[in-house]
């Protein structure tokens, strides 16, 4: 969903990006460069349209001068003011980073044209290679995957383009799901994926057009001309943004104003229940047939799915429990100091579990240990590192967890979990939980409370097996993606649109992303079979002229995974590279020198996911590692929820410092 707050300024971008076209027209033709050596040149001259361009180019990225003096304990609402040198870097609502130069085929904004045959439709692609089959993982929870999107929302947003001042949705396809022409034409963000005639689903309706509008445009950080970059809603930290807002007036609508607290219950419409946040007025229109309520918190992506809408509503109680329990530490602290360090806590413990748990049982625990990513020392802030969330980071690696959801949802019987002889058969036997089908629940928030309990919800997250990362998705987000018909008779397909998404922002290839993350280059057919999962080198020349115009989440999702991570070797760079810079240029992140006492650290360097789910919903028994399997078929691994066992953090440590 787009935001009020970027809309001037992708309208800025746009502006330029038509003067960026206008001077490739003039000056490069004339010159004879080529489209992709012209945009580059165009990338090395600054404007001198003066006060007027200066003001279009977003006036942070000229004033330095607001953070001087500016040393906060805490950081900012909007991600600004981290670095005191650039106050702009990682804020909200700027552009994405790019690893590579962007390919479009004119060089500054147009995508490939599937019937120029430059690139294969993006529908064709996924009817290729998706099958509606399982391919578990049996030593990883489903919990990995809602927690990938979970943290991918707290470092990217990317809102899509409107029409008009009053940001109007545009909608590519009629009624019928057939091409709107005139819309095509003469709007240049209405990309449609055109359904091929031999889909077997979609084409039954027939359906010929699945929505897509291209991502809002952003001004250029160095404020040059050239390519087009798109927005990045959220902060680029991870910084609980999803939780907390990205704007000082949505973060004010979140608080209760006492004591710290950040609302847990609905104010309007529904009844009042417990474990619940506060209904959004605003979005209404994003739960489904509105019969549902969406929930407020800092990301209105929460409400996709339940188990997500949980991972929210657990976070918002922990961190109502910290500011609790640091009000009895501090009595005497106002409100504003209650929320601040309970938020600055929160923070902290979901970037430990992500860098401590989630990172290494990702990519492999000695892989995170040997590039950058272990935590065995404090991290040493670098103010000449760039925080900023990378394009093809968020656009074409981040989608992976997408491949991850199964069709059938776990719910666990909550009684089932209160001592160990019940527990340890619940692992392999099916009576033992509740499934439900994911296409019934999805855009359905208000399932949470009224339907499921939370605690059945996260046990059955840290049971239920994964799917393996690879082009196996469920039906469900590949056919009936953002379905408003009451029988689920059709939608959307996720990784088409991903496919298009990528494309839209210019994401280089899969074989020159390999090449920048040092692997070998890929000569001929045999060397692309020998890296990718059998049988998928041959499909993907049947459908690609070149193994060379593979697209990145096509080829990084297709890669045999390597050692003990989840992962091929090309996404593993690619996720490496981002988050090695989220840590470093983070001037708080945890474990930098000065932003928490010894005592604290220690403190939050004890906690678990598992400790935060034994805070508020699962008081029987746990495994220490939720996002690992293989451990529960052991029994001497599983625990009760006591604090010498999963340790909690002892808010003492806050008693004699205001730090």
């Amino acid at each position: 969903m787009p935001s009020k707050d970027g809309h001037s300024e992708s309208r800025n971008a746009e502006i330029i990006l038509e003067v960026t076209q206008s001077l490739k027209n003039t000056y490069c033709l004339k010159h004879g460069l080529s489209d992709v050596q012209c945009a580059k040149d165009l990338t090395k001259g600054e404007s001198d349209g003066g006060q007027h361009w200066v003001e279009m180019c977003m006036p942070e990225y000229y004033n330095n001068n607001s953070c001087i003096g500016n040393e906060y304990d805490y950081r900012s609402i909007d991600g600004s003011c981290n670095n005191l040198k650039r106050k702009y870097l990682g804020k909200a609502n700027t552009p994405y980073k790019r690893l590579l130069f962007p390919v479009y085929t004119d060089g500054v904004y147009k995508m490939p044209n599937i019937y120029e045959e430059l690139l294969p439709n993006p529908r064709s692609v996924s009817t290729s290679f998706v099958k509606d089959e399982n391919s578990t993982d049996q030593t990883k929870t489903m919990m990995m995957a809602y927690w990938a999107m979970f943290i991918g929302h707290d470092l990217s947003h990317t809102p899509f383009s409107t029409m008009g001042k009053d940001n109007r949705f545009v909608n590519c396809c009629d009624k019928d799901k057939s091409i709107q022409s005139s819309l095509i034409k003469n709007i240049r963000s209405c990309k449609p994926i055109f359904i091929p005639n031999e889909d077997k689903f979609f084409k039954t309706d027939p359906f010929d057009c699945m929505n897509y509008v291209r991502s809002r445009p952003a001004v250029r950080s160095d404020c040059t001309f050239g390519p087009m970059e798109q927005m990045n809603q959220a902060t680029h930290y991870l910084d609980a943004s999803m939780i907390y807002g990205t704007t000082e007036q949505h973060m004010m609508s979140l608080r209760e104003m006492e004591y710290g607290q950040v609302r847990e219950r609905v104010r309007i419409k529904y009844p009042v229940h417990n474990n619940i946040t506060l209904e959004d007025p605003v979005n209404m229109n994003v739960c489904q047939n509105g019969s549902g309520t969406c929930y407020k918190f800092g990301d209105i992506r929460a409400n996709a799915f339940p188990q997500l809408t949980t991972l929210y509503i657990l976070w918002i109680k922990e961190h109502n429990r910290l500011a609790y329990d640091l009000s009895r530490e501090k009595p005497n602290w106002t409100d504003d100091q209650l929320f601040w360090e309970a938020r600055k806590i929160v923070t902290a413990c979901i970037q430990h579990i992500t860098y401590n748990e989630w990172l290494p049982a990702l990519l492999g625990v000695n892989y995170t240990k040997e590039n950058g990513l272990g935590l065995g020392n404090s991290t040493t802030y670098d103010e000449n590192a760039d925080p900023t969330v990378s394009n093809s980071f968020a656009t074409a690696i981040l989608p992976f967890a997408n491949s991850m959801i199964t069709d059938k949802i776990s719910y666990y019987d909550t009684n089932v979990f209160n001592d160990r002889e019940n527990i340890y058969p619940v692992f392999w036997n099916d009576s033992q939980y509740i499934k439900e089908y994911l296409k019934e629940t999805y855009n359905r928030p208000y399932l949470v409370d009224h339907v499921f309990d939370l605690g059945m919800i996260l046990k059955g997250l840290s049971v239920q097996p994964t799917q393996k990362v690879d082009m196996l998705f469920t039906q469900t987000i590949t056919n009936y993606l953002y379905s408003i018909d009451p029988n689920n008779s059709f939608g959307m397909d996720i990784l088409s649109l991903d496919i298009q998404r990528s494309r839209d922002h210019g994401i280089p290839s899969y074989t020159k992303f390999r090449k920048y993350c040092g692997l070998k280059d890929i000569e001929n057919k045999q060397d692309l079979s020998k890296i990718m999962v059998d049988g998928s080198a041959d499909r993907l020349l049947k459908l690609y002229k070149t193994w060379n115009d593979i697209d990145l989440l096509v080829g990084a999702l297709l890669e045999k995974h390597v050692d003990d991570a989840m992962v091929g070797p090309t996404m593993r760079c690619i996720i490496r590279e981002q988050f090695v810079r989220t840590r470093i240029a983070d001037r708080y992140f945890y474990d930098a020198p000065g932003v928490f006492s010894d005592y604290q650290l220690k403190e939050i360097k004890q906690v678990t996911l598992a400790r935060i789910l034994c805070n508020h919903y699962w008081h029987g028994i746990t495994t220490l590692h939720v996002f690992s399997r293989h451990e529960v078929f052991d029994q001497s691994t599983l625990h009760h929820c006591d604090p010498i066992l999963i340790p909690e953090i002892d808010t003492w440590s806050w008693f004699d410092t205001f730090k």
